[in-house]
């Protein structure tokens, strides 16, 4: 066949292959669309989520070890999907620093008489706020509460001055005892230390308590310093008392495996007999020594977005991108050991762009992809924002972003998206994207809620002037009583809504990295 070519010299000849070249182009696309939509499915959004927003990762705040183990999870849909990292060592991690009040390890220790030392930020790390040394036998006292109102007392047949408390995370998980389900304020860490340091102890360990696993089978987060905690939406939840700024214990948190070598029994499988029974258990003096010690200063951590790119299949146009993104951040852990699982902000979003690189992976577009899993953004747009200011590739090069954040509640068939006040030519792409193929969203609400623009990491790119849409679910924080909050957890999704947002948002993103030409510069 190639042999004839050859043949065909007039320009007419020429021409007329033109339409054949065009339409077998068009084919390849179409069919290259259909194969990648098609992997975009309920049941794989599913066991992201499980993963992404799982109690296990202790609401992955910006750092902490729940958001390093979101990030790997990531790194490897990536990976999978054939997308490559940057620079010489060919990584996924694209760094920033927050400076923070951070452990000092000098002034960090945990020793006990008679036993192997224990290991710093392996075994132990210092609880935010609480500085100071001490040393004394140990005691395990329950759960460190002590109410006369509830009838609830761990103190009581106890010896507390000059010992160090070791208590656990949280309160007992029974039915009636201290309101039930509902997490009191009595399970705060800053009343429990209030009260022991009453009692005159010499410092306190207190045992970081695994969320209950159900049918998650999972495994824990290795521990972590919690360098905040978490503060809830004041609109729909009961404002807690103001985390207190310094108090003078030594005062560490601990694994349950270093726990049970400094008592000799597993306090974990003693939880659950309090958690069965409602009733207190304490225990005497150790016999043996515990020195401890706890300090912090002012730092920095470094961070990570998760950064990949998917080289196009168009040689003239591979040097272009499509952005898309989401954040994988939340909030973390209250001071009564709530967990911000941020299922919906953003495990929704987060698990929605995993199945966008999945579904790119399966059919490169002309335009190359750059998939970005940011961080920090419950911080101030703070991994967005970094990136825009050290992008991996250059701002110019950047056809259009496409955001999701919060895609996971309300009507299953609408999606709000911003953006296109600010980038008129994309009211057609998004209406082109509806037809492109069935996503099972109706409805399109664009020019609402501009109150949000600012809000999240779509607006970093419009600052640098990248065209940007920002997909979410049309529910505000005045409407979703769950949003940041513990209440916001996997059970509450609607995975059909997300995988209708994930087809749609592809369908868009496809169409951006397919077209001949790209959108203008937005507006102000």
């Amino acid at each position: 066949m190639n042999a004839m070519l050859p043949a065909l010299t007039s320009l007419g000849a020429l021409a007329a292959l033109v339409p054949f070249a065009v339409a077998t182009t068009r084919l390849q696309e179409e069919d290259g669309h259909a194969l990648a939509s098609a992997t975009i499915v309920e049941d794989d959004l599913a066991a992201h989520l499980l993963q992404i927003a799982a109690p296990e990762l202790l609401g992955r705040n910006s750092p902490g070890a729940g958001l390093e183990r979101a990030a790997r999870y990531i790194e490897e849909v990536f990976a999978e999907a054939g997308f490559r990292g940057f620079g010489s060592a060919d990584s996924f991690r694209h760094a920033f620093p927050m400076e923070m009040v951070v452990p000092d390890p000098a002034k960090c220790s945990l020793e006990v008489e008679g036993l192997a030392p224990f290991v710093f930020e392996t075994d132990y790390v210092p609880l935010f706020q609480c500085e100071g040394e001490g040393a004394g036998e140990a005691v395990f006292v329950g759960f460190g509460i002590s109410s006369k109102k509830e009838r609830y007392d761990d103190f009581k047949r106890t010896k507390l001055r000059g010992n160090v408390a070791v208590i656990l995370e949280g309160e007992p998980r029974h039915k009636r005892v201290l309101e039930g389900p509902e997490v009191t304020e009595l399970a705060d860490v800053h009343t429990k230390l209030a009260d022991l340091e009453k009692e005159g102890v010499a410092g306190v360990l207190v045992v970081r308590r695994p969320p209950d696993p159900g049918k998650r089978g999972l495994a824990p987060t290795p521990l972590g310093y919690r360098y905040t905690f978490a503060r809830w939406n004041p609109q729909t939840t009961k404002p807690m008392r103001p985390v207190k700024q310094r108090l003078e214990l030594p005062v560490l948190e601990i694994t349950p495996a270093a726990a049970e070598r400094i008592l000799g029994f597993d306090v974990l499988a003693t939880a659950e007999k309090i958690d069965k029974a409602g009733k207190p258990v304490s225990t005497k003096p150790s016999g043996h020594e515990v020195r401890l010690s706890s300090g912090l200063k002012n730092g920095s951590v470094q961070v990570d977005n998760v950064v990949g790119v998917l080289e196009g299949s168009d040689p003239e146009l591979a040097g272009e991108f499509v952005v898309i993104g989401a954040h994988y951040d939340h909030v973390g852990v209250d001071t009564r050991g709530r967990i911000g699982t941020g299922a919906d902000d953003n495990g929704s979003g987060t698990v929605a762009l995993l199945e966008l690189v999945q579904a790119f992976g399966a059919a490169k577009p002309r335009r190359s992809i750059l998939a970005c899993a940011f961080a920090s953004e419950e911080k101030g747009l703070m991994g967005s924002h970094a990136l825009c200011q050290n992008p991996p590739v250059a701002a110019g090069s950047m056809v259009a972003m496409l955001n999701m954040d919060m895609v996971g509640r309300g009507e299953d068939d609408l999606v709000v998206v911003l953006g296109t006040k600010q980038n008129p030519d994309l009211e057609k792409v998004l209406k082109e994207a509806k037809k492109l193929s069935s996503t099972g969203i109706k409805k399109i609400e664009t020019g609402k809620a501009e109150h949000l623009w600012q809000r999240s990491d779509h607006y970093s790119f419009h600052e640098i002037g990248v065209p940007v849409l920002f997909f979410f679910e049309a529910v505000s924080e005045t409407e979703n009583e769950d949003y940041h909050t513990f209440r916001d957890t996997i059970e509450l999704l609607s995975v059909e809504k997300i995988a209708n947002t994930a087809r749609f948002a592809f369908n868009t993103a496809w169409l951006l990295a397919n077209d001949d030409d790209r959108p203008p510069a937005p507006k102000d």
